[in-house]
Formats: structure tokens, C-alpha cells, sequence
């Protein structure tokens, strides 16, 4: 049970965050209220992939050795194996650049780099962290920073891309700036 507190805590976290915006979520549309809506889902499933204790694995046996530092299992050595799971966070990265648009329209292409790879070294360190303290069994690997920023990257580029094109019309109305500065 107590693998299970980091991501509890993190999803009560999302509901807090969401609650203190709740006087400025009122003044959004239905359109711009399913993308804060889609975005806390899309953080809860992003919580439960990375920081949710798991005894399954989405791909096979890692073809890298790993040093371990304590309990948990660290590759430092970049693209050393590039199993599916090198894709696949690739994948799941995607739709936070481009909530990271929706949500923050003015913030520039490096900021949203940087943004990536902030969250991605993050999640790292919290599974480094939590395999020693309660456990979680999860890998920390550095080729997860790249893929997960990569990710991040591409999917605000595909939604900029997308929004100089007929579809703007369809993706304006999701756009928010409530939480801008």
C-alpha cells in the first residue's frame, strides 16, 4: 500500500492545483474547460505510467546493464539501448507540448525545451527517490530525459504546425490564456 502514496499524493496535488484556479477556470469556455479537464486526466495517467508502482513492463528485458545505486536500477549512457520503450515515451510525451501550447500560448520554443526536459529530469529523480524509500522497482534512465523532452518538443511543434493551417479554426477555441503572465 505504501508504493501507492507517491501517486496518491501527486493526484491530490492535480485536484488542489485545479481548485486554486477554479475562480479563473470560471470565466473559460466549455472548449477551454475540456482542455484544463483533458490536461489534469492526461497528468493523472502520465502519474500513474511513471510514478505508479508496476509489476508490468511495457517491453521486454532492457539490453543494458544498469549500475544500481542503492536499490534502483540508473543508466547514465545515452541511446545505449533503444528498446520500445524508447518510443513509446517518445508517445506519451507528445500531448504535454501540446497542452503546453493550449495552456501557455506565448511561452517560446526553448522555454518549452527546457519545460521538457525540467519534467522529465523531474520524474527521474522522484522514481530514483521513491525506489529507495518505499520501493517502486522502476528503471532511471537518462535516455527517458531525451525521449520524454523529444516528445514535449515535438508536440507543441505538430500543434504550431497544425495551427497554420485551416485547423486553426478548429484548435483556437481550446486556447487559453488564463494562466499566462
Amino acid at each position: 500500500m505504501i508504493k501507492w502514496l507517491p501517486y496518491m499524493i501527486d493526484i491530490t496535488s492535480l485536484f488542489i492545483w485545479l481548485k486554486s484556479y477554479s475562480y479563473q477556470t470560471a470565466k473559460a469556455s466549455r472548449w477551454q474547460l475540456i482542455t484544463i479537464l483533458s490536461a489534469v486526466a492526461y497528468m493523472m495517467i502520465v502519474s500513474y505510467l511513471t510514478l505508479a508502482p508496476t509489476s508490468y513492463a511495457f517491453v521486454g528485458n532492457q539490453q543494458v546493464a544498469p549500475m544500481i545505486i542503492g536499490s534502483a536500477p540508473v543508466n547514465l549512457i545515452p541511446f545505449w539501448s533503444t528498446t520500445a520503450d524508447f518510443y513509446q515515451n517518445v508517445l506519451m510525451m507528445m500531448p504535454m507540448g501540446i497542452y503546453i501550447r493550449l495552456l501557455l500560448p506565448n511561452l517560446k520554443f526553448k522555454k518549452v525545451i527546457l519545460t521538457g526536459v525540467v519534467i522529465s529530469t523531474g520524474i527521474e529523480m522522484l522514481q530514483f527517490i521513491l525506489d529507495e524509500w518505499v520501493g517502486l522497482s522502476r528503471w532511471v534512465d537518462i535516455n527517458d530525459v531525451l525521449t520524454n523532452a523529444f516528445g514535449v518538443a515535438l508536440g507543441w511543434l505538430i500543434i504550431v504546425g497544425l495551427a497554420h493551417t485551416p485547423v486553426k479554426r478548429i484548435i483556437l477555441p481550446f486556447v487559453i490564456s488564463l494562466f499566462s503572465r
